[in-house]
């Protein structure tokens, strides 16, 4: 487990103040359109202090995507239609509610990050949970819900009436599992300053896979993969950030441990 969630350098400073292990974990839904930075429609959040493992502050609001029309497909994915935002501030207003958090956290950070431009720390709750649960078989969020599986019973009275896809639901469930994946890894970190560290740098690299999505090992748990597979993935051209990160992290970690095995010797009866 200890690679999984790895050490980061700490830089003392007489000036620095101590983090308040409050997150605002936020979801964002979009028109979309599958546009370079897609019209946002709906952003949800609550604040999650690390330290007590509280979740509070709901906010959420509709967004107006200033005339962007929402795609059907994502239609019937958040149930949000055109006619549900008209009289919704603009995004430039909307946002203001939820900035000023010195951490934020979603599922998918790469997709919110860019679209909020929200400035402090993010988490990326995804890339966390392939590390704390690899063997889960699906790491999308309702898939994590059930199977890891999350107890969602202290924020039910915020889901009633809503449903997955829609911000503030998707923003309750994904705080639960960033408090789960706290949880897991506590042996591992010293405080909730440590804990930040350490995910914001997970957050900021490649996802470690728990099962390639691809190929003749499709599927396959990585420690069934061989190397010599491995071995010829981080050969390709052009291969997917995630995948190549993935078979490098592998391969290094078999590789100390057979340096290991050698080091150690055979047993002495």
């Amino acid at each position: 487990m200890l690679d999984l969630f790895p050490a980061t350098a700490r830089t003392l400073s007489l000036f620095a103040q101590e983090s308040s292990g409050i997150v605002r974990v936020i979801d964002t839904e979009t028109a979309g359109q599958r546009l370079c930075e897609d019209a946002v429609i709906e952003i949800g959040s609550v604040d999650l202090d690390l330290a007590t493992g509280a979740i509070f502050n709901p906010m959420e609001t509709l967004v107006d995507p200033g005339g962007v029309p929402i795609n059907p497909h994502a239609r019937k994915v958040h149930r949000i239609t055109d006619e549900m935002l008209a009289g919704a501030p603009p995004f430039a207003e909307a946002i203001a509610r939820f900035a000023g958090a010195p951490a934020y956290a979603a599922q998918r950070a790469d997709f919110d990050r860019p679209r909020l431009r929200l400035t402090g720390r993010w988490l990326c709750t995804h890339k966390l949970a392939l590390r704390a649960f690899p063997q889960v078989r699906a790491h999308g969020l309702q898939s994590l819900v059930k199977y890891v599986p999350l107890d969602l019973g202290d924020v039910s009275a915020g889901l009633a009436g809503s449903h997955p896809h829609r911000a503030l639901y998707d923003a309750l469930c994904t705080a639960v599992l960033l408090r789960t994946i706290a949880e897991r890894l506590r042996p591992l970190y010293a405080d909730a300053e440590d804990f930040l560290e350490r995910a914001e740098r997970v957050s900021a690299e490649p996802a470690l896979l728990a099962r390639l999505r691809f190929g003749k090992h499709k599927n396959v748990p990585l420690a069934e993969v061989p190397d010599e597979y491995l071995e010829w993935l981080v050969k390709q051209p052009n291969m997917d950030a995630d995948a190549l990160f993935t078979a490098r992290h592998h391969l290094k970690a078999r590789r100390a441990q057979a340096l290991a095995r050698f080091t150690r010797g055979p047993a002495i009866a």
